[in-house]
């Protein structure tokens, strides 16, 4: 099953595609993992997303796999044939950018089919109901109706 993306705006996506990596280290240090490389794309996926880079591997109790949900989104230009599912590499540019599109077109596939007009209809309403108790201590009114009609299309 899919998981439910978070909408992403446009903002946060260009942030996203600029995230960059850490470099490796020198010869004769230590070397960086994967993850720790990669740790500012893949707090990006958790906090704009909702998505976990690393998850528990169906097979193997006790290791962890990269999201088979990365795998599954499209990589490559959308206007042309997008390259089938291949295995994620975080730190490939080009891979990162076509992973950070794709999750945000799938964000914006979830956002709700109601207008904006109709939602901001309903907070105003909302409002005036919220604040109408507190209003009527001021002798100030608040309309009871909600907005008409011809906004809340």
């Amino acid at each position: 099953s899919q998981p439910t993306i978070m909408p992403i705006g446009l903002a946060d996506r260009d942030f996203g595609v600029d995230i960059d990596i850490l470099a490796q280290a020198a010869a004769g240090q230590q070397q960086l993992t994967v993850e720790q490389r990669a740790a500012d794309r893949i707090a990006w996926l958790k906090n704009y997303a909702g998505i976990d880079y690393m998850v528990p591997d169906s097979q193997n109790p006790h290791a962890r796999v990269i999201n088979p949900v990365l795998s599954n989104i499209n990589q490559g230009a959308p206007n042309v044939q997008p390259r089938n599912r291949q295995d994620l590499d975080i730190l490939d540019h080009d891979q990162w950018r076509y992973l950070v599109v794709g999750v945000t077109t799938l964000s914006n596939a979830n956002k709700p089919s109601v207008s904006s007009v109709k939602v901001l209809s309903d907070k105003i309403t909302q409002i005036y109901s919220d604040i109408r108790q507190f209003a009527k201590i001021a002798d100030i009114e608040v309309p009871d109706a909600p907005l008409p009609n011809s906004a809340s299309v």
